[in-house]
């Protein structure tokens, strides 16, 4: 960052252009999609300014947007249709508001702050489901519990494309976490493995030419070739065996069949390739981050598991533990560079100007990671105006590692904290909510009451056009509990 210009102290300000000029330019290098204005400031103006908009801030524009998801429960949990968001906010409003905190706890688990096999979220789904009259086993490795659809820019595509052309022909990822933790990653419409009946003429018409070539280069792939089936999948042994026998033709087939072969090997390979993808866009999902669904400092009546408990307070401690576990693995390779990315880390923090916050991560001296506010305004002190502060604290927090560590906005899931607020909160809640919104995907779910404007702009859904269905009591019974709570 500039501290100086032309021998006076300056700030750098970079914003991004609107998000319909980045589509003009997606593809381009970052720098050239920003407008930098140095703003001169003499040092008796003092730092950093007042507002957002003198503030070194970055917004970085997501390589990945959720553009459709899904959830699908047992059970007292829901179940949903497929159902469109808006890249900015989404409003949910369920019969129940439990449900809600579940729904957005089970989207969370696609790409979470923590450890899945660590909380275990999915941990009180019961072993057995009703179904058509029948009692069912689940199996875990087979079943799906959250489905999202993201759309990648023209920019990642294009990236996706040097691993495989294929990958041109969608921006379309689909992403789903089952129910025994596992993960998979999808392209939509697009095979992710190569059937023989794709390319059996191609190694047919090469036996034949080996033949003349190399008449010992024909067998054992023509035994082999001979037991398959149209749509057997070339990947594990089947790939290898074709792979290996592919790059083994003689010089002189290669030199008259050059693109035949290449053809036919892209396509023999088509299963590591995808499997490289997959890879690659793992780390470019955005952080899902839920928060307001109990602070520490609100009293929650009712009996909880210690599960849901811990969800309910760990958004903070999950989001600290993450900003140290990755200056731990940058320390252990460059000290300079664990420093450079506190350094950043806390210029994003110190643009958080919402309240009149300026927060920052530090050390104690016990080496405990701490996210302070070196300038509180108004002291914080009773249950909701500290819960409401602890909310914004927590998004900034989740904003900031997202852009500096991810070079992406998270996705911000709100669980109803209005429900903690008195009235008199509720209107600088939803003013936080929707500038936040403008930068980062949002979904709220809503307690009782829509506190936001009417004429909002967004997508408003709730159980009814959602279509969840809800349990009935022969299938209460079946679980053994009155209701599910999922964390």
């Amino acid at each position: 960052m500039l501290s100086v210009y032309n021998g006076l102290p300056v700030s750098l300000c970079i914003q991004i252009f609107s998000e319909e000029f980045n589509d003009n330019l997606a593809g381009t290098n970052l720098f050239f999609r920003a407008i930098v204005l140095i703003l001169y400031r003499r040092e008796q103006d003092g730092w950093p300014g007042k507002g957002l908009s003198s503030i070194a801030l970055i917004h970085w524009r997501s390589e990945m947007k959720l553009i459709q998801a899904r959830i699908r429960g047992i059970g007292a949990l829901k179940e949903s249709r497929w159902f469109e968001l808006s890249p900015h906010l989404n409003l949910f409003q369920f019969p129940q508001q439990q449900y809600g905190g579940n729904f957005l706890r089970i989207l969370q688990t696609i790409n979470p702050p923590y450890a899945i096999e660590t909380v275990k979220p999915f941990a009180d789904f019961p072993a057995y489901i009703k179904q058509d009259g029948q009692t069912k086993r689940v199996h875990p490795s087979k079943r799906t519990v959250a489905l999202a659809v993201f759309s990648a820019t023209p920019a990642l595509v294009k990236e996706l494309a040097t691993i495989s052309p294929v990958l041109y022909e969608t921006d379309r990822i689909e992403v789903g976490r089952r129910l025994d933790y596992s993960h998979w990653i999808n392209f939509v419409e697009l095979a992710a493995s190569t059937r023989w009946s794709e390319i059996s003429d191609n190694i047919r018409i090469l036996l034949d030419e080996a033949q003349r070539f190399a008449p010992e280069r024909r067998h054992p792939l023509a035994d082999i070739i001979r037991g398959l089936k149209p749509a057997d999948r070339i990947k594990d042994t089947l790939q290898g065996l074709l792979a290996h026998w592919l790059d083994d033709l003689p010089p002189e087939l290669w030199h008259s069949s050059r693109q035949r072969i290449e053809t036919t090997r892209a396509a023999v390979f088509r299963a590591d390739h995808f499997q490289s993808a997959r890879d690659n866009i793992r780390s470019r999902l955005p952080l899902l981050v839920v928060l307001g669904g109990c602070p520490s400092s609100v009293k929650k009546p009712g009996r909880q598991t210690a599960a849901e408990a811990e969800q309910d307070f760990a958004s903070h401690q999950h989001l600290v533990h993450l900003i140290s576990e990755h200056s731990k693995a940058i320390g252990n390779t460059s000290a300079a560079a664990a420093r450079a990315f506190f350094d950043e880390l806390n210029d994003q923090l110190a643009a958080w100007r919402f309240s009149s916050m300026r927060l920052r991560c530090d050390r104690s001296a016990t080496g405990v990671l701490r996210l302070l506010n070196d300038q509180p305004v108004q002291k914080a002190t009773d249950g909701p105006l500290l819960m409401l502060r602890q909310l914004q604290a927590n998004a900034g927090l989740a904003i900031a590692f997202s852009r500096v560590v991810d070079r992406a906005e998270p996705m911000l899931l709100f669980d109803a904290p209005e429900r903690h607020l008195p009235t008199t909160l509720q209107d600088e809640l939803v003013d936080f909510i929707i500038k936040i919104s403008k930068t980062s995907q949002c979904l709220y779910s809503l307690a009782a009451v829509d506190i936001f404007p009417k004429d909002l702009a967004g997508r408003r859904y709730n159980g009814e056009s959602l279509a969840m269905k809800e349990p009935d009591e022969e299938q209460r019974k079946a679980d053994g509990r009155t209701e599910l709570n999922v964390v």
